[in-house]
């Protein structure tokens, strides 16, 4: 899992270069902060990387699931995202079982999928269509895409943030007419 860590580290650091030609982040989390702080406190914040980190631990501490699996984690105002690909149900099942144990987390989407892992290509095509997605949402006057945090995943795109419904359902309206979007999972907690 390391090995294709850094491999994938190295692919989006050449892609982002190459393509915008300044820094880009793989999984968006790097921008969350700057992006989302009129929304979440600091506090959130700075919990939301806390409960990365804790389920991070919780999975790296099965060697089994962690040699075997590749599983990506965000959190978003104590909302746990779980992404990638494990072999096996019971694995899949295993990854949640560990994280749900763990104090503070309000609810878990497990969408790991029982396949193989995915091709650096896949995560490359996915890094793509985030930018176009959050491209998409930034260009929308009537939508302010700093609320919406976006993290793809084998051409799935999933919404996290504070929104009222009406920002979620624009969001998630601009997000199914970016080409190359399979479908659309929406995480986002409505507020008033």
């Amino acid at each position: 899992m390391q090995q294709r860590l850094l491999t994938q580290l190295i692919l989006i650091t050449t892609f982002s270069f190459i393509v915008t030609g300044c820094n880009l982040t793989s999984d968006n989390s790097d921008s969350e902060l700057k992006t989302t702080e009129q929304r979440r406190s600091i506090e959130t914040v700075i919990d939301d990387e806390k409960l990365e980190r804790m389920a991070i631990d919780a999975l790296y501490n099965n060697r089994d699931l962690w040699k075997n699996s590749e599983i990506e984690i965000v959190s978003f105002n104590k909302i746990l995202l779980l992404i990638g690909q494990t072999p096996t149900n019971s694995l899949k099942q295993k990854a949640e079982s560990l994280v749900n144990s763990i104090q503070g987390i309000d609810k878990i989407y497990n969408e790991i999928r029982v396949a193989a892992p995915a091709s650096s290509l896949t995560y490359l095509s996915d890094i793509s269509l985030t930018s176009k997605v959050k491209t998409a949402l930034f260009s929308e006057d009537d939508l302010d895409s700093t609320k919406v945090k976006v993290v793809t995943e084998d051409g799935e795109v999933f919404l996290l943030g504070l929104v009222n419904q009406r920002e979620a359902d624009k969001a998630i309206d601009i997000t199914r007419n970016v080409s190359g979007v399979k479908r659309v999972i929406q995480a986002f907690q409505i507020t008033p």
